[in-house]
């Protein structure tokens, strides 16, 4: 890894072109990372822009937007001046080209997006922009309302904004709702649901008993206002600790658990 200690005045541009030459370096020994100490945002952001490459005619990046978890949200377009704004305000900025000029998105919609990371893919020509993505009504990336631009999504990213929806507005005798409202029926399900899994055999059970886990699991964590975004963050914190717990099982959390399993 190579380290750049930089100061408050240093020229941007002298700074960016440094910058560029040494991730070109890096990237053709296949090898390193590039730390730039106590930057601006602007000498941030140009040293980044400076590591990435466009064949484009108007010089603008391929960026890729996605959440937490890696499912992509849509494809933008980033400027030198994109990124400096994205990290000056933590949300997600980009280049409009019908509007020819930067586009700070939700200010008009209001789903806005609260920027997390930006990566450079292996040949430096395309930007990740990780983000969640908000909105008072809905959380949608799309203008067609939908959260990506390839339409409403699926599995347990459906789900979940089934749950959001169904704690908002529920329809008379919906079960979801009930487990809303009984604390101790939600509990009672995530137990019994948990057995069945450790005890399916075949890959067809398997698959089934962690369906219907994944279900209750999401009721707790909507209720609780938990994303699938805040477990992702989660576990990507945990796979950076150094140090790890024996991971043995709790009696008294087995004991719990059968007295439940025994009502």
């Amino acid at each position: 890894d190579v380290s750049v200690e930089v100061s408050a005045g240093e020229d941007v541009q002298a700074l960016a072109e440094k910058i560029g030459e040494v991730s070109r370096g890096c990237s053709k020994l296949r090898c390193g990372g590039i730390g730039i100490i106590d930057p601006t945002v602007q000498q941030l952001g140009m040293s980044y822009a400076a590591c990435a490459r466009t064949d484009r005619d108007d010089g603008l990046y391929t960026t890729v937007v996605c959440t937490r978890s890696g499912e992509a949200l849509g494809l933008v377009y980033s400027s030198k001046e994109s990124i400096v704004a994205a990290l000056e305000c933590g949300r997600g900025v980009y280049y409009s080209r019908s509007r020819n000029g930067l586009w700070r998105k939700g200010d008009t919609s209001g789903h806005y997006q609260t920027l997390h990371r930006i990566d450079v893919d292996c040949d430096a020509d395309a930007l990740r922009f990780t983000v969640t993505q908000r909105g008072d009504d809905v959380a949608a990336f799309c203008h067609l309302n939908t959260l990506t631009c390839w339409g409403e999504p699926c599995g347990i990213r459906h789900l979940e904004g089934t749950l959001k929806q169904r704690l908002k507005d529920a329809p008379e005798g919906s079960y979801t709702k009930r487990l809303f409202d009984d604390d101790e029926l939600l509990r009672d399900k995530l137990v019994e649901e948990a057995q069945e899994l450790s005890e399916a055999n075949t890959k067809e059970d398997v698959a089934g008993e962690l369906a219907d886990v994944l279900y209750f699991a999401m009721v707790r964590a909507v209720k609780a206002g938990v994303s699938i975004d805040d477990a992702a963050a989660e576990l990507d914190r945990r796979a950076r600790k150094v140090t790890r717990r024996k991971g043995d099982s709790k009696a008294f959390r087995i004991e719990a658990g059968n007295k439940i399993l025994s009502k």
